[in-house]
Order: C-alpha cells, then sequence, then structure tokens
C-alpha cells in the first residue's frame, strides 16, 4: 500500500488503466494529459504521474505535466496524508474541493480558491433553435484563433500558464475545432478532445465579445458535441466557472449535467511565507 511515482507515462497507463477506465468521466483531466502525453511527450519538463495503492488496488492519482499545477483526484485520508508527507506544498493544486483542503490540512496550509468549476456530462443533446451555421476551422484562421484562446484563457484562468500555438495547430490538424460562421465571418470558436476511453472533452468554447448573446456559442458548442460522437466518443463532458451562470444555463438548455465539482486554487504555506 502507497504511493508509487513515476515519469513514464506507459508505466503510469499500464497500473492505472482499470482505475481510469471505472472512473473515466472523473478522471478526464489525467486522461487528456495521457493522451498528450503519449502523442508529444513533455517538451516542457518532466511529468510527475503518480497512484495510491492499497488493498483494494488504485485508488487515486496525482499528476503533474509542466508547466501546469498538479491534479489529484478524490482520495481517501490516508492517501493525501502520505502525499503530503512526502512531497512539499505546490503554489497551486486542482482537484475536488475536499482533496484539496486534506492536502492543505496535511501541509499546514491556507487554500485560496481561484475558480470553482463544475464537470459535466452529456446527457442528450438539445439541438439549439435555428443555430448559427458551423464548419471547421481553416488552416488561414490558425492565427486569429490562437488569439481568441489567449483571450479565452485571460478571460478564465488568468492565473495558469498560456496555452501554446501548438495546442491550436494540433487542433487544427486534427479536425477538432470548428467555427461558427456570421455569414463569411467567424464569430466563435468550439475544440473538442480526442476520445480516451470513449470519453471526449469540450474546451475551449469562446464567442468574440462583441457577438454574445446572439447562440453563437449554443451553436459550436452542439456540433462539436456531434463531432465527439461521431468520432467514438460515449461520454462528452465540458467544465464550467460556477461564477459564470450565463455558460452554466446555456450548457443546461443543450442537455449537460453537473457531476463533480473542481477548484483551481492556491495554497499559502507558512514555510513558503
Amino acid at each position: 500500500m502507497g504511493w508509487t511515482v513515476t515519469d513514464d507515462v506507459d508505466e503510469f497507463w499500464r497500473a492505472t488503466h482499470d482505475h481510469l477506465r471505472a472512473h473515466r468521466v472523473a478522471s478526464t483531466v489525467v486522461l487528456s494529459a495521457v493522451d498528450r502525453l503519449r502523442a508529444r511527450g513533455s517538451p516542457d519538463g518532466i511529468p510527475e504521474l503518480a497512484w495510491w495503492t492499497d488493498g483494494a488496488g488504485v485508488g487515486a492519482t496525482v499528476i503533474r505535466t509542466p508547466p501546469h499545477r498538479p491534479v489529484v483526484s478524490a482520495m481517501p485520508d490516508d492517501a493525501a496524508r502520505a502525499w503530503a508527507a512526502h512531497r512539499p506544498p505546490p503554489a497551486w493544486v486542482m482537484g475536488p474541493p475536499q482533496t484539496v483542503d486534506r492536502l492543505a490540512s496535511a501541509w499546514g496550509a491556507t487554500v485560496e480558491v481561484a475558480v470553482r468549476e463544475r464537470l459535466h456530462r452529456l446527457a442528450a443533446l438539445v439541438p439549439p433553435p435555428d443555430p448559427t451555421p458551423t464548419r471547421p476551422a481553416a488552416d488561414a484562421e490558425r492565427e486569429c484563433l490562437s488569439s481568441w484562446w489567449s483571450a479565452f484563457h485571460r478571460e478564465a484562468t488568468p492565473d495558469s500558464p498560456p496555452p501554446p500555438r501548438e495546442a491550436v495547430d494540433a487542433a487544427v490538424d486534427d479536425g477538432r475545432v470548428l467555427v461558427a460562421v456570421d455569414g463569411d465571418t467567424p464569430v466563435a470558436w468550439a475544440v473538442v478532445g480526442h476520445p480516451v476511453l470513449g470519453v471526449s472533452r469540450i474546451g475551449p468554447v469562446y464567442t468574440l465579445p462583441a457577438h454574445r448573446g446572439r447562440g453563437h456559442g449554443a451553436a459550436v458548442t452542439a456540433a462539436v458535441a456531434r463531432l465527439a460522437g461521431a468520432r467514438g466518443a460515449d461520454e462528452v463532458l465540458l467544465f464550467t466557472d460556477l461564477a459564470n451562470p450565463t455558460s452554466n444555463a446555456l450548457y443546461a438548455r443543450l442537455g449537460f449535467v453537473g457531476v463533480q465539482d473542481v477548484i483551481d486554487a492556491r495554497l499559502r504555506s507558512s514555510t513558503r511565507g
């Protein structure tokens, strides 16, 4: 019983595959990280991939892929205490509120929540009435889309590392980016991830500020949800910021239902001052 830590994504995948499959919705961020690591490696530093085992098998995971903060799963008290006993507290952590609180307590740190999010799954798609036309992003739109992703990042997660241009290019190359168009002009876009264990997650979804409130975001979200299903996903997920009632209401109308809350939080430790 205890934690095992590796930087080998294939070792991590072999050890945790059954656990991740059994908890594939809640493990969506881990699945996305594994997919990226297996496809492109970790160009920004050595990843830290860990799993907790007890008498029943794997019971929790922690992943950190530089430059991103650690992502922790739900875990029992003894796993949280054991992790904290051998790791210094990070400046930031993302995970279920109860787990973040447990880890912070074990580290003697306080939690300052930056963003409260809710993970949603698509129960049954309810297409918007009279949707804006959508189409795949064009090669010539890569620079524009990269600037939109940066704008989304500044609005939604200003305290996390900005997205690399390579992420936009990879999504466009894979045909995973759709745009909503007003006439011939793109006014909104959405990205959907590769299906991993049958799970795809939508994000980001971004509408230009001057074009909000006209259904463009709903149209492109519904379109990428259908795209995910066509590519083999039987679970389609997305995160919403709980401080944004407009987006939460929009996704509820499309058929998304909340399944789990997650916080992105700063840890203030007495050892760091």
